[in-house]
């Protein structure tokens, strides 16, 4: 018997007994932490007490590997357990199709289910809340404060703190809780008042974590679910930190952004008689098999992990893969296979490491190992030719029509990116530039970003993200001609790039050129129907046109996507009120407000449609209220007026029309009210 065998004997906890209640399931994972940085992983690093302590009173799985180093993707794979190449998910922004997650199986076994999610990239647009009875996502792009919509976060303890209210109505029954924390993730911005640990960065943000873990584990103490409640601690993939020249991942197969801790908190009534450590390699895929198997409920037919609570031999092989640098850096792709401490890395030079012997993957064994090398090459090229969702896709005919009717394809629909033999390898000293050129334009500082971006792309004409990202360095500077020509030469190259089309309509429609902004959008749902920031543009353009029914479909459709879209809220409840259905515009408002409950432009309108409704106290109340939040709002002013002079405060209507044209000075209705007010007898 393997080592593995005697551990999965060792480690088997007691089996779920029928008729029993099902334990409570907490699955927490926190984004982008590395192993080696726990305590309970490895001495010496700062203390972090609070996770160490589902280590101590559980079982710490010490060579675990994520699938692959981006979060959508290596979350999709953990509550599928299939791999990318399987689910199609096998980069950030991709929608996550059909099939059973872990949630859809714990729902349909009884078990009340959320989420709470920490950044913007496992939004519920992207199809992992299927599932779930609630999926608490609340970010809304018309709002961002970042260039990279998938920088978007919000801090952990805001997070755990939904987490809590909802398991204050919840927690007494079985439940499957969703906790997904992103501080760790760049770019770092530690909350105001939270201890910091030396400078800010990756340390202070994992205190911080630790911290949040901590408060969230003395809440389901006191609540006294602790004891009874199965908890998997794990992470979707690690941190380069500069290890062979990363900063951050997705870039590399290496195990600085591969290992990844997972830790499992046992019901009290089914801990193993031996907790502490398992040292065999296992996968993210086996999170998903371990919890269904701990509680006794059958794996999905399409589970291609295992449990970790299974007992015999296993010979398993681990595969990683990354396609982020042939997406976006013009590489090859990259995957890896791991055999008991061996492993392999496919790259146009081919790596192979003892991890035993060289866990820092410092010493390249390709050479003197040359045919365990080609076994474990063909053993990922078997693996990954079963799959129909790793070949290249082909536009559907809907996108290739738009595309022809644009001038991209002529005759062919075949993918345009055509195989890279560069090594990631060889790009990585260029990448890290690149990093650096985005880091400056989201600090603002955009003409030394675009100097860097134009020696980059002088050097390599053939990455479209690079001419991409200076186009949108001109779009921030307001030079949208230059940004339109910029997105008119990437898409030459790459004509099925939608996000190129999304930028290039976005410089159509700041030129106010609305049929060629109307073109590129339609090409860009063509390709991509899930890009929300699309359908929202088109929304804008149609409403602008004055093509109302066509503005309300889009409306309607991008809800479909995103139940909670501010955008599509707002401007229904504008049609609404358009067409007199007071009830409609309220109804639409107030779900705009919920998503963002600091838009004086909805304050505003809802008081503008209280106010046609008769309903003067409310009115004023929206009213007010987007004042508050915009000082110098004139309409909101002006409308403000309009309730005082229907409650026959003629003063105060007089003092809130002054206030309006004081903030626009232009605004001509207010002009217009304010003089029949001062040129009437007072009531």
């Amino acid at each position: 018997m393997s080592r593995l065998g005697q551990l999965a004997v060792v480690f088997c906890v007691c089996a779920y007994v029928k008729g029993e209640p099902r334990p409570p399931v907490i699955l927490i994972s926190v984004d982008t932490l590395r192993a080696d940085y726990l305590t309970c992983y490895r001495q010496g690093r700062d203390v972090t007490s609070h996770i160490d302590s589902l280590a101590q009173n559980g079982t710490l799985f010490s060579q675990v590997s994520a699938v692959v180093p981006l979060t959508l993707p290596s979350h999709v794979a953990m509550l599928t357990s299939t791999y990318p190449f399987v689910n199609g998910v096998e980069d950030n922004g991709i929608p996550f199709g059909t099939g059973d997650t872990l949630a859809t199986v714990l729902k349909a076994a009884g078990y009340r289910t959320a989420a709470f999610v920490g950044g913007f990239v496992l939004d519920r647009r992207f199809g992992l809340s299927r599932g779930f009875d609630v999926y608490d996502s609340p970010f809304d792009l018309h709002r961002k404060t970042v260039m990279d919509a998938g920088d978007l976060k919000r801090p952990g303890a805001q997070v755990a703190a939904a987490a809590m209210r909802w398991l204050d109505q919840n927690g007494n029954s079985p439940f499957f809780l969703f906790l997904h924390v992103y501080d760790l993730h760049t770019p770092y911005n530690l909350p105001s008042g939270a201890p910091r640990r030396g400078d800010a960065g990756y340390r202070a943000e994992l205190a911080y974590v630790d911290g949040v873990v901590g408060n969230f584990l003395a809440y389901l103490e006191r609540r006294g679910l602790l004891k009874k409640s199965l908890i998997v601690f794990t992470s979707d993939h690690g941190e380069g930190l500069g290890e062979h020249g990363e900063t951050t991942h997705g870039y590399f197969l290496y195990e600085s952004t591969l290992h990844v801790p997972l830790i499992i908190h046992w019901p009290e009534a089914q801990r193993p008689a031996s907790r502490k450590q398992v040292d065999e390699p296992a996968s993210l895929l086996d999170v998903a098999p371990t919890i269904l198997d701990v509680i006794g409920l059958p794996q999905p037919a399409s589970t291609q992990g295992r449990s970790l609570n299974a007992t015999g031999a296993s010979d398993r092989e681990l595969f990683s893969e990354s396609l982020y640098a042939r997406n976006h850096f013009g590489c090859a792709p990259l995957r890896s296979l791991r055999a008991g401490h061996y492993k392999y890395i496919d790259a146009p030079t081919p790596e192979l490491y003892d991890l035993s012997a060289d866990p820092l993957e410092s010493r390249n064994l390709y050479g003197s190992q040359t045919a365990r090398a080609t076994a474990m090459r063909g053993r990922i090229a078997s693996l990954v030719s079963t799959a129909p969702a790793a070949q290249s896709r082909a536009p559907s005919p809907e996108a290739a029509s738009a595309l022809r009717s644009l001038g991209y394809l002529s005759g062919s629909t075949a993918s345009s990116r055509l195989a890279s033999h560069i090594d990631p390898k060889d790009r990585i000293i260029d990448f890290e530039r690149y990093g650096q050129a985005l880091a400056m334009a989201s600090a603002g500082r955009l003409a030394e970003s675009s100097r860097l971006l134009s020696t980059l792309i002088e050097k390599l004409p053939d990455v479209v993200d690079i001419r991409i990202s200076l186009g949108l360095n001109d779009q921030q500077a307001g030079d949208y001609a230059k940004a339109a020509q910029e997105f008119r030469r990437a898409l030459e190259s790459t004509p099925l790039s939608a996000q190129a089309h999304f930028d290039l309509a976005v410089s159509y429609f700041r030129l106010r050129r609305m049929d060629p902004a109307t073109r590129e959008l339609q090409a860009a749902l063509a390709l991509e129907p899930w890009y929300t920031r699309a359908e929202e543009l088109l929304a804008q353009i149609y409403l602008e046109t004055r093509d109302y029914s066509a503005a309300r479909a889009r409306l309607e459709h991008l809800l479909s996507i995103d139940p909670e879209s501010y955008a599509a809220h707002y401007n229904l409840g504008v049609l609404a009120a358009m067409n007199g259905d007071w009830s409609g515009a309220q109804a639409a408002l107030t779900s705009a407000l919920h998503t963002d409950p600091s838009s004086a432009e909805a304050h505003n309108t809802l008081g503008s449609v209280f106010l046609r409704r008769g309903d003067l106290q409310q009115a004023r109340a929206e009213l007010e209220q987007a004042i508050k939040i915009e000082p110098r709002f004139a309409f909101a002013y002006y409308n403000l007026a309009l309730v005082s002079k229907k409650e026959r405060k003629t003063e105060e209507a007089a003092r809130e029309l002054r206030a309006a044209l004081k903030a626009d000075p232009t605004f001509h209705a207010a002009k217009t009210e304010l003089d029949r007010i001062e040129g009437s007898p007072a009531p």
